[in-house]
């Protein structure tokens, strides 16, 4: 058996703790398991599916004061478990999401790209609105997320088009609306 991974988080609680993401997220080339899981640091794992079943898994998020809720972006939606990945349920459609990630001082707001769209959560990723205030509605094809303890306002929003850049946007109010600060990079 192949087996692909896209993600990994640890337990801050306990260093032999974590969470592996499986699946080729890029080249589709290793099918996906969904979570597993290792408790004695990788001596042995076992499956953390359940709810959410042989998906590729894109990123893994533990929320950074409950070790016990975690957040799974995958190409079949967004899924969240409050016990330890023990039981997944998903909380969007079935769109293939690619990044995931908390805002840097209020984990009950989470930002999700899928197809280079922007999604906001403010109930700790329990459902998503899609933000289009600045940003591609459509069209786009992939989009990454990058967020700030400095500014804790600021998200950084990269987006291709056909396999090529098609904009590097700002959000200076945690993910409402969005400018474009760069479409037509350096060659």
């Amino acid at each position: 058996v192949t087996l692909g991974a896209s993600t990994m988080v640890l337990s801050y609680n306990n260093p032999d703790t974590f969470y592996i993401g499986t699946g080729d997220r890029d080249a589709g080339d290793a099918a996906g398991y969904g979570v597993i899981y290792s408790m004695n640091g990788g001596s042995t794992f076992s499956a953390r599916n359940t709810g959410m079943g042989n998906v590729t898994v894109s990123k893994i998020l533990m929320h950074p004061k409950n070790s016990a809720i975690l957040i799974a972006a995958t190409n079949s939606g967004i899924f969240r478990s409050t016990n330890s990945g023990a039981l997944w349920t998903k909380t969007t459609g079935t769109l293939n999401f690619s990044d995931i990630d908390f805002h840097p001082f209020n984990p009950s707001i989470v930002y999700a790209t899928s197809y280079g769209l922007f999604y906001r959560s403010t109930d700790g990723g329990g459902s998503f609105s899609q933000i289009t205030n600045g940003v591609p509605s459509s069209g786009m094809q992939r989009g990454q997320i990058a967020v700030t303890k400095s500014d804790r306002g600021r998200v950084y929003f990269l987006v291709s088009l056909n396999s090529k850049f098609g904009g590097f946007y700002v959000s200076l109010d945690s993910g409402l609306s969005f400018t474009n600060a760069n479409s037509s990079p350096a060659n």
